[in-house]
């Protein structure tokens, strides 16, 4: 008889631990349904890299022009809101430019234009720590560089939010 009750408080023991592990929440990994359709509403579109703002709604600049100009800045500062609106506070900023003179060059004013857009951000309330800033220079074109119209294209910033 003692043994029947050793065994059913290891029993019911076990029922109580397995009962409480499944009460455990396990952090959520991903986007949520709200986030994604936010990035859906802000012109996000998914790629190999996570959800990128920049090929839909591209941030343009200048040829040797680092500073947003104020549509752009605007742009910048209602994404960065309805961003945080919905919990996202961590983003990468890829800055692009032209084939226009050297890659050294280009490289650092790449990543002046990331960031200039990481500042606007910054003023809508996200975190400096939070913003990971790729200069990448004229790598990874979107038009062809033998045209006025391409080079413009290739002069800009993407904003990318990982998928996970």
């Amino acid at each position: 008889m003692f043994t029947l009750s050793i065994r059913s408080f290891y029993a019911v023991l076990l029922m109580a631990v397995l009962a409480l592990t499944g009460c455990q929440t396990a952090p959520q990994k991903g986007l949520t349904p709200a986030q994604v359709a936010v990035l859906k509403q802000q012109g996000f579109e998914l790629t190999d890299e996570g959800w990128e703002f920049g090929l839909s709604g591209k941030v343009l600049f200048g040829s040797d022009v680092e500073s947003l100009n104020q549509p752009s800045t605007e742009i910048v500062e209602r994404i960065g809101k309805a961003l945080l609106g919905v919990g996202i506070e961590r983003v990468r900023v890829d800055g692009h430019t032209d084939a226009s003179g050297k890659e050294t060059y280009n490289q650092q004013l790449s990543l002046r234009r990331a960031k200039s857009v990481a500042n606007v951000l910054g003023t809508v309330g996200m975190k400096q720590e939070n913003i990971q800033l790729q200069g990448l220079g004229s790598k990874e074109p979107v038009a062809s560089n033998d045209t006025a119209a391409g080079r413009t294209e290739n002069r800009r910033v993407s904003i990318v939010v990982s998928a996970d």
